[in-house]
């Protein structure tokens, strides 16, 4: 693998120690590299900065990761994830591991992790298409009253939700808000999604997970005002009629990791608190 050299770092911007350990690792690693650093909110000026970059560092939580993976991803520059968040399940390092850590990654050890990435468009917008890394929600907007979401799969109707709305979400997704729904978590390296309703009468249903060329489209049918989410922080006004297309149409993010792809689980384990006692097996009483 190839060592890193010119390097950008996305920090927090409401978190001060995030800022002041972006200023720490530069200074760090400054030996035959060139760094540049911005905030979340900042990066739509750093342009000119990222077509010449060959890594992204994120500091922060899984929001600031996703808006490193928006830029990032169309350019393809890997992400490493610096985690000051509560659980941090996209990222590798922990905070108060990353100076003495980084560098391991910055020299080229690290093997590269494909995440894919939905890809989403609005009936009759000319916008271009909307990605998301984490899910694409269609939901009720300001107003406190349930819509219905009709839903297709492939051509075929599926069911129209009565609630507050349809989560589809990625396997990057699959830990995130589907996982507060009640969803299955999936492998994260997949390039399938899955479609889960929101406070419906059937929001014990598990959902369904797609294969990756599946196409999910989503009408708004009630009369209410209703919203389109992705990633938790891009958002379009959807009136009543209209579609969303959803489709894994082969765009992804990559991130650097340390450990065997297995380890997933473990980790998963560990976040959520599932892990406990020892992993060894109990030994057989003799009778």
């Amino acid at each position: 693998m190839p060592s890193y050299h010119n390097i950008g770092i996305v920090h927090h911007g409401l978190l001060a120690e995030a800022g002041e350990l972006a200023q720490t690792i530069a200074s760090t690693y400054a030996e035959g590299r060139t760094w540049w650093l911005a905030t979340q909110s900042d990066l739509h000026e750093r342009e000119n900065e990222l077509v010449n970059s060959d890594l992204i560092v994120t500091i922060g939580g899984d929001g600031t990761i996703l808006r490193g993976a928006h830029v990032a991803a169309a350019k393809d520059i890997p992400i490493v994830g610096v985690n000051m968040g509560r659980v941090g399940f996209m990222s590798d390092i922990e905070a108060k591991d990353a100076i003495a850590e980084l560098g391991w990654y910055l020299e080229g050890n690290a093997r590269v992790e494909r995440r894919y990435m939905l890809n989403a468009t609005i009936s009759g917008d000319n916008h271009k298409p909307i990605l998301a890394l984490n899910d694409v929600t269609v939901a009720r907007g300001a107003v406190l009253r349930v819509i219905e979401v009709s839903t297709v799969i492939d051509g075929v109707h599926l069911a129209t939700y009565r609630g507050d709305g349809v989560v589809v979400s990625t396997a990057t997704g699959s830990t995130g808000y589907s996982l507060a729904l009640g969803g299955p978590v999936m492998d994260p390296t997949s390039g399938g999604f899955l479609v889960k309703p929101i406070a419906t009468h059937m929001s014990q249903f598990g959902g369904v997970i797609l294969q990756a060329s599946s196409t999910v489209e989503l009408t708004v049918q009630a009369d209410e005002e209703a919203t389109l989410n992705a990633d938790g922080f891009i958002d379009y006004r959807l009136d009543a009629g209209e579609t969303v297309k959803i489709t894994q149409a082969g765009d992804y993010a990559s991130f650097l990791r340390r450990k065997p792809a297995a380890e997933f689980w473990g980790e998963l384990s560990r976040r959520l608190g599932l892990r406990k006692g020892s992993r060894e097996k109990p030994r057989r009483r003799r009778i």
